[in-house]
């Protein structure tokens, strides 16, 4: 008998536990990435040149008893590439480089991220959610197109093509949301992510190994539906 009166509040809790609603929500990202730290770097040994872009995503989302969330979210993100300072820094880096002339395609990520969060409401129809994620890169450098002027004979033109790497990367985002009404909301995103890639060049017969760490900041306007609700 105590055996039972001592079991049966644990009971109870798992038996509330498991009825709580659980929200599935679908959120729409799009908005600016900016690129920091070293990835905006203009230095040929460890940045990247890369400029301000466009990031696009989207996230399912379930929501635990109006409060703790879990996500999972794949976007793209790209950035042009800053040619003008590439080209100043080369030149300078070359003693028998007089000019530069260089087409760049952007440099193009696309994440796959997921992790846990919590919301709470700051106010009457707005909340803050925190999320933390851990997922992977899949980075890709940009095509580029080179047109040199050399004191001395050289090619007339060279390419870079494209180098790949899949990368582990763990990020943070915070979000304020609007409730507009109870079927949608519209809210603010910034998301913070970063990565260390390792990209191989073929340089002649020499294989070279460059290491670039991707840090972005995007700053996205969000549409999160509810799409159903359910007990677990």
């Amino acid at each position: 008998m105590k055996r039972s009166l001592f079991i049966l509040p644990f009971l109870l809790f798992t038996i509330q536990l498991h009825s709580q609603p659980l929200q599935v929500q679908l959120a729409i990202q799009s908005g600016l990435c900016l690129p920091v730290f070293d990835f905006a770097e203009t230095n040929l040994e460890t940045g990247s040149f890369a400029l301000p872009g466009f990031t696009g995503s989207v996230e399912a989302k379930m929501v635990l008893n109006n409060h703790w969330t879990g996500f999972i979210q794949g976007g793209i993100e790209l950035n042009p590439i800053d040619v003008g300072l590439l080209g100043y820094e080369k030149v300078q880096a070359d003693p028998f480089l007089e000019d530069l002339y260089i087409r760049s395609d952007p440099f193009k990520v696309i994440h796959l991220m997921a992790g846990p969060g919590y919301q709470t409401g700051i106010g009457k129809n707005f909340s803050l959610e925190g999320q933390l994620s851990a997922g992977v890169f899949f980075s890709s450098t940009p095509y580029q197109l080179y047109k040199p002027t050399y004191q001395l004979l050289g090619d007339k033109f060279y390419e870079i093509t494209p180098a790949r790497d899949i990368s582990f990367a763990y990020g943070a985002n915070l979000r304020l949301m609007y409730e507009v009404t109870p079927c949608y909301q519209m809210a603010l995103t910034n998301q913070f992510m970063h990565s260390k890639a390792s990209y191989d060049f073929m340089n002649g017969q020499t294989l070279r190994t460059d290491v670039r760490n991707i840090s972005l900041w995007n700053i996205s306007f969000s549409l999160i539906l509810r799409l159903f609700e359910m007990k677990v």
